[in-house]
């Protein structure tokens, strides 16, 4: 890990080091499974080792952690048919090309793959809502977004740019409801789906938005990778607090999340305004979505402050992201 391992400034460089952390031991805990498993589970031992050994050297399909959390559930209850085609399908999941890839989620009604980001993406999320493949013409447009977005990252933010990818191996495009008397979603993304987010294809905030969303959700998954070493916060599940980004209570975990890529988010605006790229209707966008982050920090902060129980490592990361807020103020 670098020497500031917990420094709130992106880096390629720490993800790429969370990664080989995140998948040894996703490979130690299968080859651990399999020598459990062999003689009582029906596989191919040769091919998952062929397959581990791969993981081991690099990037790994987000599916690899959801088939590991199904995988050991499998097992704790006996089920043995469905351990072995878990088994089975690990080491089909092809190696991600370079990241992120953008792919549509595929019809959760006809494919294990839907149902399995369906399911993953986020629990409360997805228990909420009804999530669906995109339009043909929602894709489209929201590829178009990512691309303009990266486009501007490189420009003006090189060092975030670098990191998401790095981080982000697969962007799933999906679609919410439209009736505007119902919740949907922005983004969303899961510890169990790590390298993977998911963004609502039928947003149209502009490239200037997709760079915050991509800021947003990229962070979540750069916080999972660090609670593979151990938790962030240590408040109990059971107690709520008020969030910065959801109208609903929320656990301290989520209120820690929310509030840190709040920062980040500040953060990517802020990189693209100093860098004089912005003019116009996007400069002036800027400009009140910076207004709209501090403000959401700062009431995600009290909130932390006050009632967060937070680990040493946990402390660290915020404290990087209180201090960036405290100098850009």
């Amino acid at each position: 890990m670098s020497a500031n391992p917990y420094g709130f400034e992106p880096s390629a460089e720490r993800v790429r080091q969370l990664s080989q952390r995140m998948r040894s031991g996703l490979v130690d805990s299968l080859r651990y499974i399999a020598g459990q498993a062999n003689g009582q589970v029906e596989f191919s031992p040769e091919k998952l080792e062929q397959y581990l050994a791969q993981a081991a050297e690099g990037p790994v399909s987000p599916q690899a952690f959801c088939l590991y959390h199904d995988l050991v559930v499998a097992l704790e209850a006996d089920d043995f048919s469905s351990a072995a085609n878990l088994l089975n399908e690990l080491p089909g999941l092809s190696p991600p090309k370079g990241g992120p890839v953008v792919l549509d989620l595929p019809n959760p009604k006809k494919t294990v793959a839907g149902r399995r980001y369906a399911r993953f993406i986020e629990t409360d999320f997805s228990a909420g809502f009804v999530i669906t493949p995109p339009t043909p013409a929602a894709s489209a447009n929201c590829r178009t977004q990512i691309k303009d977005a990266f486009a501007l990252m490189d420009a003006g933010d090189p060092e975030l740019a670098a990191e998401i990818r790095a981080l982000v191996l697969e962007i799933i495009l999906a679609a919410g409801t439209e009736d505007p008397k119902k919740m949907t979603f922005d983004g969303a993304s899961a510890f169990m789906l790590w390298g993977a987010i998911m963004i609502n294809a039928n947003r149209n905030d502009g490239e200037i938005g997709m760079v915050q969303m991509l800021a947003h959700e990229s962070a979540h998954d750069l916080l999972f990778g660090f609670c593979a070493d151990g938790p962030l916060v240590e408040n109990s599940p059971d107690e709520l607090y008020p969030s910065p980004l959801r109208v609903d209570p929320r656990p301290m975990e989520g209120i820690y999340h929310a509030t840190f890529v709040t920062a980040r988010m500040h953060r990517a605006v802020q990189k693209l305004i100093d860098a004089g790229i912005l003019s116009g209707k996007s400069l002036e966008k800027a400009r009140k979505d910076l207004a709209e982050n501090a403000r959401l920090f700062a009431k995600g902060i009290d909130v932390v402050n006050r009632h967060g129980k937070l680990s040493p490592m946990g402390e660290a990361l915020m404290r990087g992201a209180s201090d960036y807020m405290a100098a850009a103020a």
